[in-house]
């Protein structure tokens, strides 16, 4: 009986430094600094085309696309206006392999935004103390290249629906006054960053549509994933496709980096 008492007192003595020992390292640390990324980080803005011939037929396709947004939010990034364009080259083989395909994407990126703060929101670290100071307040400039080489599959669900799957790898590099800036705060402890100017990461996308006709085309919802280490540190895109028979498409979508963007663009058979 005395020793069951002797273990839960053991217990709460232990349960009570822990606590004590967080409380104290919070009041001398503050609050954890927020984290930053490259812009180029984030999945790279080329929506998949659904195949457009029968199954079986081999097809190869180009597609160009120029993409742009204007007073975007992003991970602890805001006021981003930036624009840039994209090119895809994807090969369907033919016969009863034909769902398969390749797909190589190269794109770039240029503009300027600004340093926020809404994964953090701390109100009395020394990062919010920059932030509220000139040099805080700032345009700076970034541009981004981006190459990404997947595979994947594609199936017809009856006449009217599509439904596919693909996954490989993306590499970015990136410069300008944004990469030189958030290396600064990171040495002086401000921020903690999650990634170089330049890297890659394994990548995956899921797709599904409609078929609305021979002469209407289609559309496409589109979700796709940048993977890290660690769960927080993914980059996620969601977009909504509409592609004409003609080549002409569109797509509006969000990624971690940018609440709202814009693509237009045309593909070629080839």
């Amino acid at each position: 009986m005395r020793t069951n008492k002797t273990f839960k007192k053991s217990i709460i003595s232990a349960t009570g430094k822990l606590a004590a020992g967080i409380a104290a390292a919070f009041a001398l640390t503050g609050c954890l600094p927020p984290q930053m990324q490259s812009m180029g980080s984030a999945p790279l803005p080329a929506y998949h085309q659904p195949k457009s011939t029968p199954d079986g037929e081999k097809q190869i396709t180009l597609s160009a696309d120029a993409y742009g947004t204007f007073a975007a939010s992003g991970f602890n990034v805001e006021q981003v206006n930036a624009g840039g364009g994209a090119l895809s080259l994807e090969f369907h083989p033919a016969g009863t392999i034909s769902p398969l395909f390749v797909n190589a994407s190269v794109a770039g990126i240029a503009g300027t935004l600004q340093f926020g703060c809404n994964d953090l929101p701390c109100s009395d670290d020394g990062y919010n103390v920059w932030l509220a100071s000139k040099d805080g307040d700032k345009d700076y400039t970034f541009w981004n290249l981006q190459e990404r080489i997947v595979s994947g599959v594609e199936f017809n669900i009856g006449s009217h629906l599509f439904l596919g799957t693909a996954g490989g790898f993306q590499f970015y590099q990136g410069g300008g006054d944004y990469e030189s800036k958030r290396e600064f705060l990171e040495k002086r402890n401000l921020v903690e960053n999650m990634d170089e100017r330049f890297g890659w990461r394994p990548t995956a996308s899921l797709w599904v549509g409609p078929r609305l006709g021979e002469n209407a085309g289609s559309l496409a919802i589109e979700y796709g994933i940048n993977f890290a280490k660690k769960v927080k540190e993914w980059n996620s895109t969601l977009g909504i496709s509409y592609f004409h028979p003609s080549g002409f498409h569109g797509t509006v979508y969000t990624n971690t980096n940018t609440s709202f963007a814009v693509s237009l663009g045309k593909s070629f058979s080839l």
